[in-house]
């Protein structure tokens, strides 16, 4: 039972490391001398271990693997009974460290988001080491492929994302007392909140661009967005009525209900599912830096959040959907992945890395939205305090992976040896 206990606390470490964009659970499985057991274990899941579970033998192997995992040594069904085991314990930690990680993440993300932006660039950044160390040949076919697998991921995550709507409304902030100089108001500095009802969690609202209040102004008007994709953001008049910025004090009045969030389709949600879990078969990447890259992070851990705090049937849907797709992409697309990275290893590679490179467009921490509503990528203005802030997570990210890279290769060297 001790050995399994120790394998469930793994499992929070590797969830912990899942619901963060750019910190692969698979790496921590390998920092944690799991990652070859789990691939074999998740790797035989199939019609014969189904046919096991049917038999009482199998659960009363089971049972004794529990208490004493060294006598499932030797026989198939043995064998197959420890696999079960550490998939189980591994589900047992894994699962409240998510379910953690999707209540403290989303404020984060609303109230911080070019900081949070800028740790996960350094994150994503730093994690392109991976593949790029497992190059066994780095000649001119294989940067080509990089390089062709960069420019059409910039691409693609720089068009208008398919994941839902923000919506939109418009505020009167009323400030108390007037600034005494001209303030700058950006989508990074100002965030506006509708407190949580009973019915939903917290929203956070930002700008879709820059508004320059002039000193001595008593009150301005602007556009809101919502930070997460989907009608969750659509609330009625009244609700947003917290103010955060480069402002002494400032009231909120919110006149009309906001409208155009989109949840995404279901259809997309399950894809996205898919992709995330195929992740934890290739080196370096994270299940939530594909979401996150899908459009589909921020709007996942609040519906999360959404079914299990407010017990919403509408989220219940979109998780267990969502649940399905884990583990249809277990059973399938995951097989299919390590095949290819055992058969074109260094192909597959360099397209990992062109792929991590060009999709650190989309991790940029300084933007805004066009009026047709495209995200569109801005320098960052160096006078705002935000940009040290911002500079400070990038460093913070790029660090965090490189030390736990680190530990990995020296754990892994010790073994080795």
């Amino acid at each position: 039972m001790r050995h399994w206990l120790g394998v469930t606390l793994r499992g929070l470490c590797m969830g912990a490391a899942d619901v963060v964009p750019g910190v692969s659970g698979g790496t921590m499985a390998l920092i944690l001398g799991l990652y070859p057991r789990l691939i074999d274990a998740v790797g035989n899941l199939g019609v014969g271990m189904l046919r096991r579970l049917r038999t009482r033998t199998f659960w009363a192997l089971t049972a004794v693997g529990l208490k004493d995992p060294a006598r499932l040594r030797g026989t198939p069904e043995g064998i197959d009974a420890a696999r079960l085991l550490l998939l189980a314990s591994l589900a047992a930690g894994v699962l409240p460290a998510i379910a953690a990680g999707t209540r403290f993440l989303p404020p984060l993300l609303g109230n911080y988001p070019a900081q949070m932006s800028g740790f996960f660039l350094g994150l994503v950044l730093a994690s392109v080491t991976v593949p790029f160390r497992e190059l066994e040949r780095r000649g001119p076919a294989r940067w080509l492929l990089a390089l062709a697998a960069a420019g059409v991921t910039a691409w693609f995550v720089g068009l208008p994302a398919p994941s839902g709507g923000h919506a939109r409304g418009m505020v009167t902030l009323v400030f108390d007392p007037p600034p005494a100089v001209d303030v700058a108001l950006t989508p990074s500095n100002l965030t506006l909140r509708a407190p949580e009802d009973g019915t939903r969690p917290d929203i956070e609202y930002g700008l879709g661009t820059t508004v320059t209040v002039r000193a001595g102004t008593g009150s301005v008007e602007i556009e809101a967005i919502s930070r997460p994709a989907g009608a969750a953001g659509n609330v009625p008049s009244g609700s947003i009525r917290e103010a955060e910025g480069p402002f002494e004090s400032a009231r909120v009045t919110q006149a009309a209900d906001f409208a155009n969030g989109r949840d995404p389709a279901l259809g997309y949600v399950f894809l996205g599912g898919v992709l995330a879990i195929s992740a934890m078969a290739l080196p370096g990447v994270s299940g939530a830096f594909v979401l996150l890259l899908l459009g589909l992070y921020h709007f996942m851990s609040v519906t999360l959040w959404t079914a299990i705090s407010y017990r919403d049937p509408g989220a219940f849907v979109v998780v267990g959907i969502f649940v399905a797709s884990l583990a249809i992409g277990l059973l399938s697309v995951v097989r299919i992945l390590k095949h290819l990275f055992a058969r074109w290893r260094d192909g597959t590679l360099a397209v990992l890395v062109g792929l991590m490179l060009g999709s650190l467009r989309k991790l940029w921490p300084f933007t805004e939205y066009s009026a047709e509503g495209r995200e569109v990528l801005t320098l960052p203005d160096w006078g705002d305090p935000t940009v040290a802030s911002v500079a400070i997570a990038f460093a913070a990210g790029l660090i965090a992976v490189l030390v736990l890279d680190g530990v990995g290769r020296r754990l892994k060297g010790s073994a080795a040896h």
